[in-house]
This record gives C-alpha cells, sequence and structure tokens, in this order.
C-alpha cells in the first residue's frame, strides 16, 4: 500500500468524498484528484501536515511509511473509554454530508430555475 492508497483509506474511514476531503483539509479539489484519482503526484509536506492537523487520530508514522496502524493507539482507548463521543462524531459526520449534499441539490435545482426563466429549460 502506497501513500495515495492511504489517504484513499482516510477518505473512505471518515465517509467522504474526495472534493468533501479536500475541502475539509483546506486544499483544492483539483489538488487532492490529482493525488488520489488520476495519480499523478505525490502530497507533499503541506498537504500531509493538513492532514494530519485536520484528522488528530491519523498516526503520522502510518501516514508517511505505512508502518504501524492508521488510528493513533491513545485515540483508539479514548474512543473505547468513551462511546458516545464516537458516536457524537460519527452521527456529526453523517449530517455533514448531508448538508453538503443538499446544498449541491439547491445549486442544481437553482440552475434549472434560471435556465427555466430564460426559457431554455421545460
Amino acid at each position: 500500500m502506497d501513500i495515495i492508497d492511504r489517504l484513499q483509506e482516510i477518505i473512505t474511514y471518515e465517509g467522504m468524498n474526495v472534493s468533501s476531503f479536500a475541502k475539509k483539509i483546506g486544499v483544492v479539489d483539483q489538488t487532492i484528484r490529482g493525488i488520489v484519482v488520476q495519480r499523478r503526484n505525490k502530497p507533499g509536506f503541506d498537504i500531509l501536515d493538513k492532514i494530519l492537523q485536520t484528522f488528530n487520530w491519523v498516526s503520522a508514522e502510518w501516514l508517511i511509511t505505512g508502518k504501524g496502524e492508521m488510528v493513533k493507539r491513545e485515540y483508539t482507548t479514548q474512543t473505547e473509554q468513551n462511546p458516545s463521543i464516537h458516536e457524537l462524531i460519527q452521527y456529526l459526520k453523517e449530517k455533514d454530508l448531508r448538508i453538503e449534499a443538499l446544498i449541491e441539490e439547491k445549486m442544481e435545482w437553482k440552475i434549472k430555475f434560471e435556465m427555466r426563466e430564460k426559457g431554455l429549460y421545460k
């Protein structure tokens, strides 16, 4: 498994897509798409730093070298001790995804409305 596969694993673990992942770490969508989807580039230090700052549960050693576990040991221990926090985090992730989907749907409806107003859509 190379670093690009590990990035994809984080995206999947978080229940995100490339676009929402890029937005979450504060990077242009095309940058992450070029790395993960098109596999043109490897992530640089700035991107790795943003990932580790945003997802503090990710092990830096695992992300960079592939050694060890993806989730930091202390994070695993904390969530095992207090499962309600883990459930809350999962709930919030699901809500974020739903909000993103609703925003996209709103934009589609807005475009259709504007096209209809111009007589381009029936």
